[in-house]
């Protein structure tokens, strides 16, 4: 258990700690392929052997959850950031579902019942709190674009905001779905994965609406995530070849959305009456497209490791960025879990509670990486020196997070000042922090433009 105490030791290769990442991994993914094919894995996910299976899942996403945030924290009290100012915040986060995730076992495990609500509640809070930093991140890297227009930043960001979009139209999409649940779910309540509707009502329409919107966010962020990875990884043409590049990258991309849009219609129309051989195929094409996510999630976080290896000299970074790597991979499987079907018990709860502890450890692991790189000037003459082109992307995140930082103190400093010369003249302020913002922006503006130069 010790090796699991802190995910700093992933930089020294700790053995135990890495294979106990991707153990932790493989079972999420299999608590989404299972919440995908609750309807004809029904006759297992009711067994002992189906029960046994989810309370542990339940109990490793809240052990693995508690490790994520313990060791978050021993990186953010070192370092304040924005992270440090909602740490409250997230405690209360991580309260509120362990709460919610003991009451809804206490029911499973005692009353052989769940209530439809406390399954809302869960994927709310969980939703809710991978929303908040989304959108937060893809604010900070839209500034750091603004800063020096890296183009790897404006694209990393837009990604970002659409994982915004799509986990926010998951809200609504899984409380109207479950909505729609008998309010108390028991071992005889039939699992039906409710996404078509038959009328031409205006709640029809609605529901139809939250169902594409989703979707289309969801192959959105994915083939920006491609996009991202591409500007990460496309400086190793050279070492593997174009064809086992380009296969490479490209084939996990391709597979989800070859089965995720030809067999569309078939994913989300499956009937009572489907019958053994059906259902078999039904399970295999999920398994296709559960698979192809999570292995998009591990290529995206490939580009991510890739860039750490070449961040030896600085054990901080190269971890940082190891947490995003784990980070992203963990996201791609939680954030597409499913609690629709209803089950009893509820697979893919497991993964939803993890969802907002796998976003803060990527997040936290992108951020940290760049404030890292700022502050340590051995680093950026390394990035600066180095023949490795995919390290400018670092370097050049890194650069507009030190002109953040020096603004931040030519203001503060600009302000006690004037509020001393003014007091001294017993005169008032006319300039706003808005003008003075402006005037330092005018002013990097023009250094900048004569720089380039």
């Amino acid at each position: 258990m010790k090796t699991l105490s802190t995910i700093s030791s992933l930089n020294k290769n700790s053995k135990i700690a890495v294979i106990s990442i991707w153990v932790l991994i493989l079972l999420l993914f299999v608590d989404l392929y299972v919440s995908s094919i609750t309807d004809v894995a029904n006759d297992f996910i009711q067994t002992m052997a189906g029960g046994a299976l989810f309370v542990f899942l339940m109990f490793l996403s809240l052990f693995g959850s508690l490790v994520v945030m313990s060791s978050i924290w021993k990186i953010v009290d070192k370092k304040k950031s924005i992270f440090s100012r909602y740490k409250m915040l997230f405690r209360v986060m991580q309260i509120i579902l362990y709460s919610l995730s003991a009451f809804l076992m206490v029911d499973i495990i005692f009353g052989n019942k769940y209530y439809t609500i406390g399954l809302t509640t869960i994927m709310v809070v969980s939703y809710s709190s991978s929303i908040v930093m989304s959108l937060f991140v893809s604010f900070k890297l839209f500034s750091w674009y603004k800063e020096n227009k890296n183009k790897f930043s404006f694209l990393f960001g837009l990604t970002i905001f659409f994982v915004f979009v799509n986990n926010l139209v998951s809200i609504f999409l899984f409380a109207t779905l479950l909505s729609e649940k008998p309010f108390q779910i028991d071992i005889t309540t039939p699992v039906v994965f409710n996404f078509e509707c038959d009328d031409d009502s205006l709640y029809c329409m609605f529901k139809e609406s939250i169902v594409n919107i989703q979707s289309y966010t969801l192959m959105i962020y994915f083939s920006l995530f491609w996009l991202c990875n591409y500007f990460l990884l496309h400086y190793q043409i050279k070492k593997i070849g174009k064809i086992r590049f380009f296969t490479l990258i490209t084939l996990p991309l391709v597979l989800f959305f070859f089965v995720f849009i030809y067999h569309y219609d078939e994913l989300y129309s499956l009937t009572e009456n489907t019958n053994f051989d059906e259902s078999i195929v039904f399970a295999l094409q999920i398994l296709i497209v559960m698979f192809s996510i999570a292995l998009c999630g591990i290529l995206y976080g490939v580009g991510f490791k890739s860039v750490a290896n070449l961040l030896k000299i600085s054990p901080n970074v190269e971890t940082y960025l190891i947490m995003a790597s784990y980070g992203i991979i963990l996201f791609f499987i939680c954030a597409n879990a499913t609690i629709v079907g209803a089950s009893f018990p509820p697979f893919g709860i497991p993964s939803i509670i993890f969802l907002p502890f796998a976003s803060l450890l990527f997040y936290v692991g992108i951020y940290y990486s760049i404030i890292a790189i700022s502050n340590d000037i051995r680093v950026r003459k390394y990035i600066k020196n180095s023949a490795y082109k995919e390290l400018e992307i670092m370097g050049d995140l890194a650069q507009s997070q030190m002109i953040d930082n020096m603004k931040e103190k030519v203001l503060a400093m600009t302000k006690k000042y004037s509020k001393e010369i003014h007091q001294s003249n017993e005169s008032e302020t006319t300039e706003t922090e808005e003008d003075l913002r402006s005037y330092l922006d005018e002013a990097i503006s023009i250094f900048n433009k004569g720089s380039r130069k």
